[in-house]
Order: C-alpha cells, then structure tokens, then sequence
C-alpha cells in the first residue's frame, strides 16, 4: 500500500504536493535554493515555525511535513474563533522578530504579492505575503507554522501583517464575506485581536490601515495576471466572483476607515 498522500490547501499548487511520511514533496519555486537558506536561518535562530528543508531539485523540493491542523474550504468553525485570530498574529510576529537579525539572501524573489514599496523601505524581512488560512498550521487551536512560502519576498513586516489579515480578519465587506464562507464577522473588532496580538505601536496602526488599498490592488493584480495567463483554476475562481468585487472592497475599505480607525485606537 503507497504512504502517498495528495495534500489538498492552496489554489497555487493544487494536486501537486504530495506527503510521504514525515516528508513533503512539491514543485520548487524559482527562488527555492535563496528561500532553503533563508529557513534554515529561521530556524537556526530558535523559529521553528516553518519546514525544515530537506532535498532540492531543478523542479522539485523535500521539507520536512509539519503535523497539526490547517482551515481548507469548506473553513472549519474553529478557524474563525478569536483566539485563533490572535494566535496566528503571534505566530507572525515571533517569524518577523527571529527575520529580523537575518541577512536576506540574493534571489530573484517574486513580485506577485510582494511589498510595493519595499525598496525604499528600511529595515526588511522576507515576508511570506501568502499567510492565508491553508497555510498556517495549528495544533490545539494555536498557530505553530506557516507553509507554502511561494510567493515570499523581501518587505516591510507590516506589509506581511496586512496581508495576513486580508485573509484572517477578512478585510472584505460581509455581502463577499459571507459566500467565501466567513459570514458574521465583525471586521474592525477582529482587526484589533489581530493587532493586539502582534503588538503595534499607534504610528504603525496607522501605517497599517493605509496599507489595504494598495493590498487591493496587489490582489486584483494578481487574479488578472493569472487569468491572462491562462491559468485554469484561478480563472475558474475569478469567474464565480463578482466583477464589481474589488472596487466594492476599495469602497468599503473608504467608507468603514473610521470604524477601523476607532477600533485601532488611531481615530482623529
């Protein structure tokens, strides 16, 4: 009998990436030997938060398989309790806190999801920029690990943090919300437990509010590109959504800032 297993999660590698044992295998990214190196930092560093490396090939790579929990589609309850929020806001800090002392590697790293304005930003990490519900790991309802560090690339770690809540919080109005299965949410609310739990300071909470509207654009950048790309399964998922869904989100976004902006404790 084969110990193969096909690991479902992500739309990027869907199909792709298969377990064997306490090992993972899956499609190597362009920028994989730079991000190998960069792991083996973390983890060197006392974050053991990602997968150790383990093989790599001109196509594929070998980590180490993290066991634990991780929200696919249809999202588990579990996955929209506070207390999970907050810990996956914890998980990101402690990574970007061990980045911190971490020389970033010279690679051609993906732009895709990458911080815009990261070359004239001090002080960068590598950011996961991907750290959605399929890829972070939990075991007893606390983050302990991300995976799929694909679309990864040098920025600024609040640029990371933003990301992480598009998906978390989620920063979408409930009408989107609520079809892509976290109906009920109160946004501002749950965007505060994930701040708190990250520990900003005022000036960054307010640097981080500023952040969703490029974040937007970076996201329907991204669906474009694929689908023009011709990409089968994200230009499946485009055609389910609305069309008017990411001017609708930039209007939201516009319309609830003070809310956002109380419940961070930055209002005017």
């Amino acid at each position: 009998m084969s110990d193969e297993q096909i690991l479902g999660g992500g739309l990027a590698n869907l199909g792709q990436v298969v377990r064997r044992g306490d090992t993972v295998e899956r499609p190597a990214p362009p920028h994989a030997a730079a991000l190998h190196t960069y792991l083996r930092a973390l983890r060197d560093a006392g974050f053991d938060g990602v997968p150790e490396p383990l093989e790599l090939s001109s196509e594929r790579e070998v980590l180490s398989f993290v066991r634990g929990d991780v929200a696919i589609p249809p999202y588990p309850s579990w996955s929209r309790e506070e207390d999970v929020l907050a810990s996956v806001g914890h998980l990101l800090r402690r990574m970007h806190d061990a980045s911190a002392a971490i020389p970033l590697p010279d690679a051609s790293w993906p732009t895709e999801f990458a911080d815009p304005d990261a070359a004239s930003a001090p002080n960068l990490v590598l950011c996961h920029n991907d750290a959605c519900l399929e890829n972070v790991v939990f075991r007893d309802g606390e983050a302990v690990a991300l995976i799929d560090f694909d679309f990864a690339a040098p920025g600024r770690p609040l640029w990371d943090l933003a990301m992480s809540a598009w998906y978390w919080v989620p920063m979408v109005p409930q009408t989107i919300a609520a079809v892509e299965g976290f109906d009920g949410m109160d946004s501002p609310a749950r965007l505060r437990i994930m701040v708190d739990a990250y520990g900003l300071d005022a000036a960054d909470r307010r640097t981080l509010l500023g952040l969703f509207p490029s974040l937007v654009d970076t996201m329907q950048a991204f669906m474009k590109g694929r689908v023009a790309a011709g990409d089968p399964v994200f230009t499946e998922v485009n055609r389910k959504r609305d069309p008017q869904r990411y001017a609708k989100i930039l209007a939201w976004l516009d319309e609830r800032h003070e809310e956002f902006a109380a419940a961070l404790g930055t209002a005017s």
